[in-house]
């Protein structure tokens, strides 16, 4: 499961930032044509912060042949990172823009992961989940009921993660309790949905003394433990939650996210000597965190800086305005 939510560098927004418009609609094309130079340019020396600026240009709504060259590179680029789920969006809004052997390879990965579910299973979970919402999730609740399998309840979260399909999350787990086999997709929903209901779930697991829990189930508890206090603003005990998390299962979110609330704090120095990152060809936001913490980490974000600034726009990363203040490089 954390294998394909690296995909996707953990977040659970999938929000592309969209910026300002006028109503004759002749900004739109004139921004987005200056964000897809930008990121043009971007992807010349650094392809993986070239993303966000292809999406932000993607944003903006170009048309024609602006449209096919936008997305033809962020599909590239999806795929040059291993963005799985980025890139099953992308090919799902822009079929004609998209090979269909550039399709079928993103089934085949995500068949890997969740062997031995077949491409077809996979692919009609996905186009259930892709339309259910709060009004009209039926179709996608009967479909998993029938297959009765953990991996397409897994599957089918985090595509709803993803569409911030929350109250679907829940629906689908009370009709069918017994695929409830990590707090993780349900925590994470209450507490996006209310932070007191999210609250309430927390203590009703936590007391639920009589259940022999995995170490997987022990991190979700304590990594949603750090979400809560997170959303309320308690750092230092949302730091001390992530870490704990670590210690049981999925040590790399941990980190990631225990240095996320020490930089909330303020704890900048103390979050490089505590943890060590690396550049990954996966995660910009790791990625960001290695250069931070590097002795030149100056000369390598600044040329980055405009990737950083729409990063630090979504949800999740509001650290970044901490570590990297506007007008600061």
């Amino acid at each position: 499961m954390y294998q394909l939510l690296k995909f996707q560098s953990l977040v659970f927004a999938f929000v592309l930032y969209v910026g300002s418009y006028t109503v004759s609609g002749i900004l739109f094309p004139l921004l987005a044509n200056s964000a897809y130079e930008q990121a043009y340019e971007m992807e010349q020396t650094n392809t993986l912060f070239a993303i966000p600026l292809y999406e932000k240009a993607l944003s903006q709504k170009p048309s024609g042949k602006l449209q096919k060259a936008v997305v033809s590179r962020l599909f590239f680029l999806y795929k040059k990172h291993s963005k799985l789920l980025d890139a099953l969006f992308l090919g799902s809004r822009f079929p004609s823009h998209i090979p269909s052997k550039d399709r079928s390879w993103i089934w085949n990965q995500l068949a890997e992961i969740y062997k031995p579910i077949s491409v077809s299973e996979l692919s009609s979970t996905y186009v259930l989940a892709s339309k259910a919402n709060g009004e009209n999730s039926n179709e996608l609740r009967e479909h998993l009921k029938q297959r009765n399998l953990p991996k397409l309840y897994e599957f089918s979260s985090i595509l709803l993660l993803k569409r911030k399909q929350y109250k679907v999350i829940l629906s689908l787990y009370e009709e069918n309790p017994s695929m409830f086999l990590t707090p993780l997709f349900i925590g994470i929903s209450e507490l996006k949905i209310d932070t007191e209901q999210g609250k309430e779930f927390l203590k009703k697991v936590l007391t639920d003394s009589d259940k022999e829990r995995t170490d997987q189930e022990k991190s979700d508890i304590l990594y949603l433990m750090g979400v809560h206090y997170r959303q309320s603003n308690e750092h230092e005990l949302s730091a001390r939650y992530f870490r704990m998390s670590g210690s049981f299962f999925a040590k790399p979110r941990a980190d990631l996210e225990a240095s996320k609330s020490l930089v909330m704090q303020g704890k900048t120095k103390e979050m490089c000597s505590t943890f060590k990152f690396f550049i990954s060809p996966f995660d910009e936001i790791e990625t960001l965190l290695h250069y931070h913490c590097s002795p030149n980490g100056s000369q390598s974000t600044r040329p980055i800086y405009a990737s950083i600034r729409i990063l630090a726009e979504r949800e999740g990363n509001e650290f970044l305005n901490v570590l990297y203040p506007k007008d600061s490089l």
